[in-house]
């Protein structure tokens, strides 16, 4: 499968007209260049903290060493903060050439049109075809680049013609409606001279400016002509319909591959692709006819598109599937209603949920990191192997890999608020085209489904562990046996419906008769509560655990992959268990013993069968010699270094313990470490450092006094005791505060 070179894209809103132009004419030169294009788009506009933050998830989907360039679109963006994230982002992650469109960022190419000259043109069409004297100039920003630069063009045409430029003629709007309605109160009021026509920096300004005049009776263009900047369609069919300049769009998505091509490979030129250049299209509010060609078609094209969305109940039928099957069968029915009928049998529709998006926590809530991004893993809802999993770093579902015809890839989040279910992957070969609006609504949709279903789910799952906290063993809070039988046949029915590999473990707690008559049955009953509690905790595959017996506990679950043996459940477990014999304080040593087996749905035995097996592999393992000579003499030991711990003013020594028992010291030696753990000589020095801390406590002994009892000479036994506890005894002593050494 041959890897195509791959450019990305960034933008925001892909779907308006301008912007659609701007990637037309990016992928006509990527295609002629014999590249591929992958776009990240969010729609941001308007939205809460929370929306914008699921939205923004797209961006941290991107693997950088997939990509030879990047295209950056920030003034498709409203929030500052989105394009600061993402120049971060770009800057960090990728050191590959990256072209911006319309803002300039350190250490990146940054291009734009000419709206010096295309206003000096705007401004001459009012000059020439209509003979206006007075004209101001509503520009945006007074800092803004792009305002500025039109303002010169106003500025050079005015000049040109031997008009003189009033100060007060220049009018530093906001791109938006409200500077316009200022400007309008001003004329009408008087404050502001009238003009013979005002040049507006962007339609949407123009437009305000039309309605706020007309509320005053001012009447466009009879009164005064009004012209745009930026050819919206929402000026064609304004009433009145708006003159403004059509920049192309195209020709500057040509202009920025071919840039990001030459910065790709060290300044070579390429061929640029012919494209549709820019446009004065008069209209009524300047006092000429028509010039709109072609938008009506665009329009109704997206109408009859929008009309067959609306004519149908599929965001209701998606809100209410019971399951991931069901909710893909659904989704990939309707998903027809995004594309133009054009686009059928060339494009590739896939949405990749996170491999943990539903994961719920101990108490049935989603895991709170589910919204801070996506997983390391996705798997694909509509590929050629349903619910295909993929590693994240590779992005594309396989099956939109296995074309070398050169081809754009749209990718959108899924998400709800700021809870991040995945992404959806729209991928159209040879089209030069971006989707339509429908597209982004059809993604919104499948996100509210998503997270219906993810609501949905956690009642089911919550009124079914209600239920089954009535099967809970009252002692250890594991499953009582009684549930083993059902909880078999759900995961064995889903091992076979996913062909995922069922896991069972079983542990034994040995010694617990010993324990119990040594130390009670208080304490056997809270060594059962302690083992079963940290085997649960194990538990990180959602593995199901039942006190199968007394002493006994099972484990069952599944899993889609296959677990290394460093991590399995039965390393866990027995790891666990040796930190707590450490830590526990126990003059006795708690030993479990664990056997476990994996086996894939074909080969899946019954119940009875499986249990058997493991049964006799647990009885071998207890059998063995090794552990057979330490239950023998369990009892022994125990007993022994109860009498250390109590008595610890007695001469200790590994000798005299192994005369006690009648063994040799290497036999002794190699027992003792393997029931508890530790040496005999360490517990020989742990009892007699406690002794002396309880004597600096609680006596007034002198330090000599104290060595004495514990059978140290004066000198050891400062070392000893600086080494082991970390300060001087005389600092022990004083509360841990650092005084004068008593001795000096």
């Amino acid at each position: 499968m041959k890897q195509n070179k791959r450019i990305g894209i960034i933008m925001n809103r892909v779907y308006r007209e301008m912007n659609q132009q701007l990637i037309k004419g990016i992928l006509d030169q990527s295609y002629s260049l014999g590249y591929s294009a992958a776009v990240f788009s969010t729609e941001e506009e308007y939205q809460t903290e929370m929306s914008t933050f699921g939205e923004n998830s797209i961006f941290s989907l991107i693997n950088f060493d997939l990509f030879d360039g990047f295209i950056f679109v920030p003034f498709t963006f409203i929030q500052t903060q989105t394009v600061k994230y993402i120049t971060n982002l770009l800057s960090d992650k990728f050191k590959k050439p990256v072209v911006c469109i319309g803002k300039d960022f350190d250490g990146f190419e940054c291009i734009w049109q000419d709206d010096r000259k295309e206003m000096f043109n705007v401004v001459e069409h009012m000059l020439k075809e209509h003979n206006c004297k007075k004209i101001i100039c509503m520009t945006g920003p007074e800092s803004a680049p792009v305002s500025i630069e039109r303002e010169y063009g106003y500025r050079d045409a005015m000049e040109y013609y031997g008009l003189e430029i009033d100060d007060n003629d220049i009018v530093y709007g906001d791109f938006w409606k409200n500077s316009a309605v200022v400007l309008a109160e001003e004329l009408v009021s008087g404050k502001r001279m009238m003009a013979d026509a005002v040049v507006c920096a962007n339609d949407c300004m123009a437009i305000a400016l039309c309605d706020a005049l007309a509320a005053h009776n001012i009447k466009v263009p009879d009164d005064i002509k009004i012209t745009g900047y930026d050819g919206s369609s929402e000026a064609q069919f304004h009433t009145p319909g708006i003159c403004t300049y059509k920049p192309s769009y195209h020709m500057l998505g040509i202009k920025a591959m071919s840039y990001l091509y030459r910065s790709i490979n060290n300044g070579s030129d390429c061929i640029e692709c012919s494209g549709k250049g820019e446009d004065l299209l008069t209209n009524v509010s300047c006092g000429c006819s028509v010039r709109f060609p072609e938008v009506r078609f665009l329009v109704e094209n997206n109408q009859l598109i929008e009309q067959r969305f609306l004519d149908n109940n599929m965001s209701n039928i998606l809100l209410n599937t019971n399951n991931l099957n069901e909710f893909a069968e659904k989704a990939s029915n309707w998903f027809f209603l995004c594309l133009n009928e054009e686009y059928y049998e060339s494009e590739n529709f896939d949405v990749c949920l996170c491999s943990d998006w539903d994961i719920v926590d101990s108490d049935g809530l989603a895991k709170e990191e589910q919204n801070k991004g996506f997983s390391e893993e996705v798997f694909s809802l509509f590929g050629e192997d349903c619910f295909e999993m993929f590693p994240l770093k590779q992005m594309f579902p396989t099956k939109h890999l296995k074309s070398d015809k050169p081809s754009v890839s749209f990718f959108a989040p899924i998400h709800y608020e700021a809870h991040c279910f995945g992404y959806a992957i729209l991928t159209l070969y040879e089209i030069a085209d971006s989707f339509k609006m429908s597209y982004p609504r059809f993604c919104k949709d499948l996100g509210n489904s998503l997270e219906c279903l993810r609501i949905r789910n956690r009642l089911k799952s919550m009124t079914y562990r209600a239920f089954l906290s009535e099967t809970r063993d009252a002692l250890t809070g594991a499953y009582r046996s009684v549930t083993l039988p059902q909880f078999w046949n759900e995961i064995t029915e889903k091992v076979k419906l996913y062909d995922e590999t069922f896991n069972i473990c079983l542990c034994s707690i040995s010694g617990l008769q010993q324990i119990n008559e040594e130390y009670g049955q208080v304490d056997g009953d809270q060594i059962i509560m302690q083992i079963a509690s940290i085997i649960m905790g194990c538990c990180a595959h959602g593995e199901l655990c039942i006190r199968s017996a007394g002493n006994e506990f099972m484990l069952i679950g599944s899993t889609n992959k296959p677990i290394p043996k460093e991590e399995s459940l039965e390393n866990n477990i027995l790891s666990k268990i040796e930190r707590y014999n450490q830590t526990s304080g126990k003059p006795y040593r708690v030993q479990v013993y664990t056997v476990s087996h994996s086996v894939s749905a074909q080969m899946l035995p019954e119940r009875e069968v499986l249990y058997k097996k493991l049964k006799e592999l647990l009885k071998r393992k207890k059998n063995n010699g090794h552990l057979r000579t330490e239950q023998v003499y369990y009892a022994d030991f125990t007993h022994l270094r109860r009498d250390i711990y109590s008595r610890p003013e007695e001469e200790w020594s590994v000798n005299s313990c192994c005369e006690k028992l009648c063994m040799s010291m290497s036999h002794f030696q190699r027992l003792y470490k393997s029931i508890f753990n530790t040496s005999c000589v360490r517990d020989i020095q742990n009892s007699k450092l406690r002794y002396a801390k309880n004597l600096l406590l609680h006596t007034g002994e002198t330090l000599q006094n104290i060595a004495d009892q514990c059978g140290y000479d004066y000198s050891h036994f400062m070392r000893l005791f600086k080494r082991e506890v970390g300060m001087t005894p005389t600092e022990y002593r004083n509360g841990f505060q650092p005084l004068r050494n008593e001795d000096s």
